[in-house]
């Protein structure tokens, strides 16, 4: 019976292992849609989680995004990355309140999950091309395995979104052995079978492509005044100005274009930003 107990019991721990896993990663990738449908909001505050520094307007607030791996959230701010998906998931957040079970259930449903680990978003630093974000969760228990301290920077940021988390069999980035302790490190990469715990660590990768307008102006007097991230006239290309390219915009924004001799003139276009693309106004 003592034989039959050792070999079932490590069975039976994998199993509820592989499924506590495989139940969060479903949970993220809810949450991952959520945040990509976010990209077409144009109330940057309250919905449109891709609201950073340098990209909103001067009334708007930026996400507030994690800034930590260890601490636990302690109140709900109305920018809150939690309370963004709260509201688009129709749910009204109590602003200044924890986001805990006994006091808001519904946000701690986003904002932590079944093992009471904080879920954490992370935006990566600015880059051409596209704007990274990373959605990341602990399936296990905080005290047996230890995530390396947030550091703001790409290396930080790059040892999680180029790792593969996936591999039972895999080990930690040497960003992270070079963070941990030696006792947290081998918490992570010893397991029954030679299998690491590295796949507990569940890892959903974000993109938001950045893209670009390109104003043809031939017309003689009158400018183009192009509005975006809700700031007005963000872009001009002057009269006669043949083709000129505004700075790259995030996938989404609500893109105006107004013409004139002076600002406002008369708005003469309106559409979400998708793809490259180019007006032509003569």
């Amino acid at each position: 019976m003592g034989v039959l107990t050792a070999v079932l019991l490590p069975s039976a721990r994998d199993i509820i292992e592989r499924t506590q896993r495989e139940a969060e990663k479903r949970s993220l990738a809810e949450i991952a849609e959520v945040i990509t449908r976010s990209f077409e909001a144009t109330d940057l505050s309250a919905h449109n989680i891709a609201a950073l520094p340098g990209t909103i307007g001067a009334t708007d607030s930026p996400t507030q995004f994690s800034t930590s791996t260890t601490l636990p959230y302690a109140t709900t701010d109305a920018s809150s990355w939690f309370a963004k998906v709260a509201r688009l998931r129709g749910i009204t957040p109590s602003i200044g309140l924890a986001p805990t079970a006994a006091v808001q259930p519904e946000i701690a449903k986003i904002a932590f999950n079944a093992n009471g680990n904080p879920r954490l978003l992370f935006a990566a630093p600015a880059e051409n091309g596209r704007q990274r974000f990373l959605l990341i969760s602990l399936a296990g228990r905080a005290e047996q395995l230890a995530l390396p301290a947030y550091e703001p920077g790409a290396a930080w940021f790059d040892a999680i979104w180029n790792h593969d988390w996936e591999s039972r069999s895999a080990g930690l980035p040497a960003y992270w052995l070079a963070r941990l302790t030696a006792a947290q490190a081998a918490a992570w990469t010893t397991g029954p079978g030679g299998l690491t715990q590295t796949s507990r660590f569940c890892v959903r990768r974000i993109v938001l492509p950045k893209f670009t307008l390109t104003v043809n102006n031939n017309h003689p007097t009158e400018q183009a005044f192009v509005s975006f991230n809700n700031t007005p006239a963000a872009f001009t290309a002057p009269a006669n100005s043949g083709a000129t390219v505004t700075p790259e915009i995030l996938g989404g924004r609500l893109i105006t274009l107004n013409r004139g001799a002076v600002w406002p003139g008369v708005e003469s276009l309106r559409f979400h930003l998708r793809e490259n693309a180019s007006v032509t106004l003569q």
